[in-house]
């Protein structure tokens, strides 16, 4: 099973620890020190400093996008999507739902595989932006 590291969106002590009770292996961004720094060199970052198979869990729906140079498709990737109304608190609550509900099915993602996530599904791709910025007509 894969290394879940967690990018800043949804580094919440709160959720780090109620994986790791239920016995899931997390860490974060910031356990690898680039908190800030370009989605490219964070993953180099983990790349070369955790040995074992991991998963980038984030919520930058725009990262390949944002770095099209960049070789995604050495890496595993699991987006949360969360419902666009949602705010505050409630935001934080659905981010938590999704990654404990999910948490199995991310593990098991393979070197490649780009996956998204909401409160109700799993998708075996990317989020779609055009899908996203598509307005109800």
């Amino acid at each position: 099973m894969r290394l879940l590291v967690l990018d800043e969106q949804l580094a919440n002590p709160r959720l780090v620890s109620a994986l790791r009770d239920r016995g899931i292996e997390v860490q974060t961004v910031s356990d690898f020190g680039v908190t800030g720094h370009p989605d490219p060199d964070v993953v180099r970052r983990i790349a070369t400093e955790h040995r074992g198979a991991w998963v980038l869990v984030t919520m930058d729906l725009t990262i390949i996008e944002d770095y099209p140079g960049f070789d995604w498709s050495r890496y595993a990737l699991a987006w949360v999507r969360v419902h666009e109304d949602l705010r505050g608190e409630s935001v934080e609550r659905e981010k938590a739902e999704v990654v404990h509900r999910h948490a199995h099915a991310i593990r098991e993602q393979a070197d490649g595989d780009h996956h998204t996530y909401t409160a109700t599904r799993h998708y075996k791709s990317r989020p779609s932006l055009s899908t996203m910025l598509r307005r109800p007509g």
